[in-house]
């Protein structure tokens, strides 16, 4: 049961007050989009650490805050207080200003010069310097210019005070109100205050449930009309998160009014207004503007395309297939021939295939006929690895799409290209397009000049894009774009033991797995979680690095299907991060965002930063950190990348990853723990993409049930989208 304990010795003390002052140590875990927070407390009440567990959206480490709640026993973390209410304090004592100096709000003050702050200063020292800023210039380490910059951010912060305070009031933390006070300025009261709703479409990080929770607070109307668009916004980006482009009308009112808690009525009332107002689009399907617009282009420039008569250039087909065999030296599959006859002879040809089939063969020789053509050919894929991957294969340079199309950053976490004119190709190859989304592919459509060709290269049995649609299913199933499809085996890919369980596990059969000495693909069953991470474990650290002589950091990679439980990324990250990169006196280490950084950290950027040239799924090796100078830096291959310590939020720990954040990768050696307790992920295409991951050696584990679960869930779920019949021309574009 839950103890309620007294807000003060007054028993008739206002309820408001607060139970618990103190410092937060650590965060062990944060929902972004709700607030929720675990925590560790240190307050003055208490000997000993305590946690505290709840809705505290936007709060840092080093921040004195005012807690309400309940404590609780936990029956594994022990005693805990749930917490009801949480406001933001000025510091307290010594280590209280040392956190809120050094924790990261004031660029180039850590720790070690925040203590050296207060112990010259005195506990007063904000106020001291509020009075006197020269008086910065006598602490010991801090030079004039650095203490003029220090000045310069606290004078900074304290004319947005009144700012940062009236947010603290309604319920946002430091790290969330200094990005609402980054886009709004000095009208951000007024802002707020006339639809806080717009936090969440105007502020990254920021989602419905943290607005819905300052509306509320500043006294809107739960039934409102700006709540309620909100709502029906916020669900349909959560759908295209989940891969929709729009969904049915009755599905979306039927959801929004569950999720608002608001009569369904009310609902169509509001959604009415909203599409009257053009603020969504109905088109069969309810959609934000930008994706019927996007699903539109793309069908629009897909029909173009296919009007076009001809391919890329007038060699004949025969003749350039044979140049193209007595050029590599050797004879092409009967598929092989047919799909470059298909790129040959289409404005537009898409050509898929599993492993081993000879994709890049194909594209490598398509580009040496176009070539031999004197045409300007182009290679693109969704991400920088898979980019690098086909300039190798090909010996011909490529290009992310973001880069080759110069998309830069644009409101609301989209992007556009800056220069609107036409890509100068006459042939634009992309491989790995089932990453590529709607929104993108629309994008390198409306890029392609008139003249241009498009290849499409992918696997269609893979995971479909992250991002809303799924293009190159529905180019294929639309029956209407010219498809080669490869599937001949190549010998030398035949004797490959990873290829063979991959088109296996593809073609609905439990894989024969290897057991021999010589052997690629293993399976190694355990009955249960702990059993399988204590063998994955072993196999990351020791036996795979040792057998193969791969690196354990940058050669293996573990996939999980799933973020949470004993087998997901999160828990997977802390344990091989205490394998891999133990804690020690020569690692600095700093906590963000809920998350712990740590020099030798494996690391992954999970948003697209056109500034610093990095996008979504890039993996790296963080070479430095220097708290201090605000500084951490990663290696991505070769390429380092400086991150100021406030935008931590771009990465995470990648010591284990997703199996979607692993499309477009390939690594010599792939670890994949497979458990019942994933049910809901087992599906045959994602397992299938993680081990067509693998170059050199692939290891799944855990419980055969789950991999027989895999193999048996051909069903990948309907991704609501209407490019099909726009394709095939039942839609109006």
């Amino acid at each position: 049961m839950s103890e309620m304990l007294p807000f003060s010795e007054d028993e008739h003390a206002d309820d408001a007050a607060p139970q618990l002052l103190g410092t937060l140590l650590g965060i062990t875990f944060r929902n972004e989009e709700n607030g929720y927070t675990v925590a560790r407390m240190e307050s003055e009440d208490h000997r000993q650490p305590i946690s505290v567990v709840g809705v505290m959206p936007g709060v840092e480490v080093g921040d004195t805050v005012a807690l309400r709640g309940r404590w609780n026993e936990h029956p594994q973390y022990g005693r805990q207080l749930e917490v009801d209410g949480c406001q933001l304090r000025l510091p307290q004592g010594r280590k209280g200003l040392i956190r809120f100096l050094g924790g990261g709000r004031v660029r180039g003050v850590g720790p070690k010069t925040a203590e050296r702050i207060v112990d010259t200063l005195g506990l007063d020292v904000l106020e001291r310097l509020e009075r006197n800023p020269e008086l910065l210039a006598s602490v010991p380490g801090v030079s004039s210019t650095k203490a003029m910059a220090i000045n310069m951010q606290l004078q900074e912060q304290r004319e947005a005070a009144s700012i940062l305070v009236f947010l603290a009031d309604h319920g946002l933390g430091p790290a969330h109100s200094q990005k609402v006070l980054k886009r709004y300025g000095n009208t951000t009261i007024e802002t707020v205050r006339a639809n806080p709703y717009q936090l969440a479409e105007d502020v990254f990080g920021i989602g419905f449930r943290i607005a819905d929770g300052v509306a509320l607070s500043l006294g809107h109307d739960r039934d409102g009309a700006f709540r309620i668009e909100s709502g029906l916004q916020h669900l349909l980006t959560r759908a295209a998160l989940e891969g929709h482009v729009g969904l049915p009308v009755e599905m979306l009112v039927e959801r929004s009014a569950g999720f608002l808690e608001v009569d369904e009525q009310r609902v169509e009332s509001v959604l009415v207004d909203s599409l009257e107002g053009n603020r969504l689009i109905d088109d069969g399907l309810i959609y934000r503007p930008e994706l019927r617009d996007a699903e539109a282009t793309v069908a629009a420039h897909v029909q173009r395309l296919l009007a076009s008569p001809g391919g890329p250039t007038d060699v004949a087909p025969e003749a350039a297939i044979a140049d193209a065999e007595r050029t590599q030296g050797f004879e092409l599959s009967n598929d092989q021939r047919d799909a470059l006859r298909c790129a040959l002879t289409s404005k537009l040809a898409v050509i898929t295939g599993g492993p081993g089939v000879g994709k890049t063969t194909l594209v490598r020789c398509l580009v040496n006929v176009l070539q031999r053509q004197h045409l300007n050919v182009s290679l693109a894929a969704p991400t920088g690895r898979a980019a690098r991957r086909l300039e190798q294969a090909t010996d011909h340079t490529a290009s992310t799409l973001h880069r080759l199309l110069g998309l830069q950053p644009s409101g609301g976490g989209g992007w556009h290209r800056e220069n609107a004119d036409p890509l100068a190709t006459d042939v634009l190859i992309v491989d790995e397009t089932s990453m590529v989304d709607v929104t993108l592919m629309a994008t390198v459509l409306s890029a392609l000049p008139d003249r241009a060709a498009l290849v499409l290269v992918g696997d269609v049995d893979q995971l479909p894009s992250v991002g809303p649609g799924e293009v190159l299913r529905a180019f294929i199933d639309s029956e209407r774009v010219p498809v080669a499809r490869l599937s001949t085996i190549f010998r030398q890919a035949a004797h490959s033991g990873i290829v063979r369980v991959a088109h296996e596990l593809n073609a609905g059969r439990r894989p024969e797995f290897d057991d021999g000495p010589d052997g690629q693909a293993f399976f190694i069953e355990r009955r249960n979680p702990q059993a399988t991470l204590e063998a994955l474990k072993m196999m990351a650290a020791e036996r795979i690095p040792q057998r193969f002589g791969l690196n354990p950091l940058t050669d293996v990679q573990v996939l999980t299907p799933m973020h949470r439980g004993p087998l997901g990324t999160q828990a997977l990250n802390e344990a091989l991060r205490e394998l891999l990169n133990p804690a020690s006196p020569n690692k600095p280490q700093v906590e963000r965002y809920g998350r712990l950084f740590r020099k030798g950290d494996k690391l992954m950027q999970v948003k697209n930063n056109y500034e610093l040239e990095v996008f979504n799924g890039d993996i790296g090796l963080c070479t430095d950190l220097n708290e201090d100078g605000d500084l951490l830096r990663v290696n991505f291959e070769g390429r380092r990348v400086d991150y100021g310590l406030d935008q931590l939020d771009q990465l995470e720990p990648a010591f284990a990853i997703t199996c979607h954040k692993s499309q477009g990768s390939e690594f010599p050696a792939v670890l994949l723990p497979l458990t019942q307790g994933q049910m809901m992920m087992l599906r045959r295409n994602l397992v299938y993409t993680a081990f067509t991951r693998a170059k050199k050696v692939l290891v799944a584990l855990g419980e055969g049930a789950a991999l027989d679960r895999a193999v048996s869930t051909h069903d990948t779920g309907r991704r609501y989208s209407r490019l099909s019949e726009r394709l095939a021309g039942d839609a109006v574009s």
